[in-house]
């Protein structure tokens, strides 16, 4: 049926958008409502009926190619059609058209041109404020300096690392904003925080970028059956680092939120309480400023110790009004360490996007219980290693309440899923287990089976409504799919439901692959690989580019080797210590620190670098004479070719881990100066300042596995036939296979401050992965330190995994093991069940004597 379309212009940066259109059938006008956000846009057409179908298709406008999008679900709770283009980019306009075919066969096209929101605000240059202008000490209270932006020029307060925020103890908070509005932060340290840390109430178009929160949360006075209550006897729980309460339009992006105050109680002892890094309460008092929460490329953790109750909390769970409600965009982060959830969805979900992160460590993965307003889109996520403190889990995703809390849709797209206990999982609702899914393209891999244990779906109800299409399903344990549901379309590729493939897709590093057939590929939503949909996260590249890392064993203390001024080079002069293990540059900077560096053929850099904004040379080198010359320095990245060229790091990457064998950049002798080197003499127009941040670096001398003779160890651990090694060219990388144990003699000196550095890289997992050292030939669990595996022996130092890729650790072996020199050390893969299996390579492997 032909159709009559209206064209209206574009609307930049509004938050709603009015159309409507006819068909020659003489449909009524209806409202049409777009909302765009930063790489996505969001799409409303009410007063529709369940039997309409839709099809969505979008361009850049100017263009001439239509791209599809992915078709419109029906909400009953609001009687809508609603739906979501994602991957946009930002600051840039579209042409919108949707297609309504009603159940009498009647068409209706609708067509829009929007445009997405910026990456950044238009900031007022008169509304700048430095924090080091304005902030003496105690809350940084914005109300009552009357800071405050409106449209078109937003407020700027741009912090720094010199000027940290340090609250009160028991302060309300770190930064309090009332409801004032239109304020952009930059760089923003809170070194403790109160009881919050950010903290608004009916604020609106908030705008974080950058920022590292710690020590927020009230301090527990005492605790009653495991719960921490403070000195007013109670129970301690909302304690966020950001509590922006019923307020709408935020963006928190590239922040670094950790160590909170105290630690949340596991369910063991009741409904988990505690601390949180986020809590969405966006139900604004005016509707247009409601939701529309974005948070990307942030790093929101606790640790072992230290837990949150739920990463991300949803207030008012259980109402439409309650947590993101509408229009919100969760992309990029990384979050860790909850003994509840790790992100709460619960309440009003509608076109909420919550894609491309990293969940671990937490009871529950992301919770959708209840969807009280649908539908919401989980995509590209990767959940693993999933354990509260006790080490128990429940679900990666869970959902409930689809009767007692009607009734929204869940939408779950080609998420990868590794756990030991659920993947999509009932819970309990108001005594409702039912929910509304509609799941494709999965990848859910469980590891034990029980009773409710190792169901790659746990549909108790099995609600009619869901959709289970094409998902790869599968139990280790069993060896076969595991499940209690209703499967509308089984995976398509039976053969591949072994461990076998099972176990290859796993050991993956990410971007994670999966043959899934172009018929159920799904438009917009599907990302490829060599032309492979992938699966989880797009790359490893998630969280905040920039942390504080803890400090390392062994690694430079820069307040005790003071860096000073570098030849005639250091113009600027800004540089900072931020942590005794950490060394800053700003601007057009270079600093030496003096000793006495001594290379030879095995000697290795290891460091933590990241680099934010154009600079001309960012570098590092050794220097005997305090003269600038090529052959002193080895460049990262820059605009300017000086030196000699490091390929392995660009500005603006996430910080990295380097290790660098300096013999191929720097001959060997005695050096009096290590050079660090940030150089801009002619700063681009309009540009911010170059940094350069250099953490945990490390000079040692790796072993030269050539050197020595590498041996069978016990023959009762090393096994004669699956039991392989193998050195590479340059003799400082081993490679173990099968069920090995090999060691090396020699003298291998150990005392008090003995540091043993390696680094490792698991690609098939195996039981113990290690290193051992000992004077007998004869295995004991005390002379092993862990570094992996499925099973729990010895010191276990860290459980690293096979998709980690390279991971570089440092020891302190002389923590751990007996003060003396040992005349052998053992490398470990060990695999006794499967001997002909496992995979594990050392590198760069050295003993610091500090």
């Amino acid at each position: 049926m032909k159709s009559v379309f209206s064209c209206f212009p574009a609307l930049l940066f509004s938050l709603y958008f009015g159309l409507s259109s006819y068909s020659n059938a003489g449909t009524t006008p209806r409202p049409f409502t777009v909302t765009p956000l930063i790489e996505s846009v969001s799409i409303v057409l009410p007063q529709q009926v369940a039997a309409a179908t839709s099809t969505v298709r979008f361009k850049p406008a100017g263009d001439s190619h239509w791209q599809q999008g992915n078709p419109l679900y029906f909400d009953p709770t609001t009687s809508a059609l609603a739906g979501v283009i994602v991957y946009l980019q930002p600051a840039s306009t579209y042409d919108v058209e949707v297609q309504v075919t009603q159940p009498d066969g009647a068409v209706v096209t609708y067509r829009q041109q929007v445009s997405t929101r910026p990456d950044a605000p238009p900031v007022d240059p008169d509304k700048i404020y430095h924090l080091a202008d304005i902030y003496h000490g105690g809350t940084l209270d914005i109300e009552a300096l009357g800071i405050a932006g409106e449209p078109g020029a937003w407020a700027m307060i741009k912090g720094d690392p010199a000027t940290p925020i340090v609250a009160d103890k028991l302060a309300n908070s770190a930064i309090w904003l009332g409801s004032q509005s239109y304020i952009y932060f930059e760089d923003i340290t809170i070194a403790r925080a109160g009881i919050q840390g950010f903290h608004a109430d009916s604020a609106h178009h908030i705008w974080v970028n950058g920022c590292d929160i710690a020590n927020w949360g009230r301090p527990p006075a005492y605790y009653n059956r495991g719960v921490a209550h403070d000195e007013n006897r109670e129970a301690i729980n909302y304690d966020s680092a950001f509590f922006l309460q019923q307020s709408g339009v935020i963006t928190i992006e590239n922040c670094y939120v950790h160590s909170p105050a105290m630690s949340a109680n596991h369910w063991g002892n009741g409904h988990p309480r505690g601390t949180n890094a986020f809590i969405a309460y966006a139900n604004h008092p005016d509707p247009a400023f409601e939701g529309q929460i974005i948070l990307r490329n942030n790093t929101f953790t606790g640790s072992p110790d230290i837990r949150f109750n739920d990463v991300i909390e949803s207030r008012f769970n259980g109402e439409t009004y309650g947590g993101f409600i509408r229009d919100s965009a969760i992309y990029n982060n990384k979050f860790a360490y909850a003994n509840d959830d790790l992100i709460e969805l619960d309440g009003g979900q509608q076109n909420v996007l919550v894609y491309n992160n990293d969940f671990s460590h937490g009871y529950a993965g992301i919770s959708a219980a209840p969807n009280m307003r649908g539908p919401s889109f989980i995509f590209n996520n990767t959940i693993h290693d999933m354990g509260d403190e006790r080490g128990k889990m429940w679900a990666s995703v869970k959902m409930g309440g689809l009767y007692a809390k009607p009734q929204g849709q869940v939408n779950l797209f080609y998420n990868y899923m590794d756990v030991y206990r659920n993947g999509i999982t009932a819970s309990n609702v108001d005594g409702d287990d039912a929910f509304w899914v509609n799941a494709i393209n999965n990848f859910i891999l469980t590891h034990r089976a029980n009773s409710s244990v190792g169901y790659a779906i746990y549909d108790l109800e099995q609600a009619p409504q869901s959709d289970f299409i094409n998902n790869y399903l599968y139990n280790l344990k069993t060896a076969t799919p595991r499940y209690t549901a209703v499967i509308d379309v089984p995976f398509s590729e039976p053969d591949k439901l072994n461990s076998d493939f099972a176990t290859q897709i796993q050991q993956q590093m990410a971007p994670k692959h999966l043959p899934i057939p172009q018929a159920h590929q799904l438009a917009n939503f599907t990302r490829t690989v060599n032309n492979t949909p992938i699966i989880g996260i797009f790359s490893n590249e998630v969280g905040a580019p920039y942390w504080q890392p803890e400090a390392i064993p062994g690694a430079i203390d820069f307040t005790r080797q003071m860096p000073e001024g570098y030849s005639t080079q250091n113009a600027d002069n800004q540089v900072s210590i931020p942590a005794h293990h950490q060394l800053m540059l700003q601007g057009n900077t270079w600093q030496a620190i003096n000793g006495n560096f001594t290379l030879t053929e095995n000697s290795i850099l290891s460091l933590m670098m990241y680099g934010k904004h154009h600079a001309e040379i960012a570098g590092l080198g050794f220097d005997s004479n305090n003269r600038i010359a090529r052959q002193d320095i080895m460049q990262f990245y820059g605009s300017q070719a000086y030196g000699m060229t490091y390929k392995g790091y660009q500005a603006g990457q996430h910080q990295t881990t380097l290790s660098i064998n300096l013999a191929e950049f720097f001959d060997p002798g005695n050096y009096s100066q290590m050079v660090f080197a940030l150089d801009n003499d002619k700063p681009l127009a309009g540009a911010p300042a170059p940094r350069l941040i250099f953490s945990n670096v490390l000079l040692y001398n790796a072993l030269n596995f050539n050197d020595y003779s590498l041996n069978s160890y016990d023959p009762v651990q090393d096994d004669p036939e699956y039991g392989q090694s193998h050195i590479d060219a340059s003799g400082r990388m081993l490679t173990l296979t099968g069920n090995s144990w090999k060691h090396i003699s020699g003298e291998f000196i150990i005392n008090a401050d003995t540091i043993l550095v390696t680094e490792v890289k698991i690609d098939a997992l195996s039981e113990v992965v290690g290193i051992g050292f000992d004077n007998d030939n004869s295995v004991m669990a005390q002379e092993v330190i862990s570094l992996g595996g499925i099973q729990t022996y010895g010191q276990v130092f860290s459980r690293q995994e096979a998709d980690d890729g390279w991971q570089r650790v440092a020891i302190p072996v002389g923590r751990l093991l007996a003060p003396g020199t040992y005349e052998q050390m053992t490398f470990i893969n060990d695999n006794d069940a499967d001997p002909a299996s496992g995979k594990v390579t050392f590198k760069n492997v050295g003993l610091i004597q500090p």
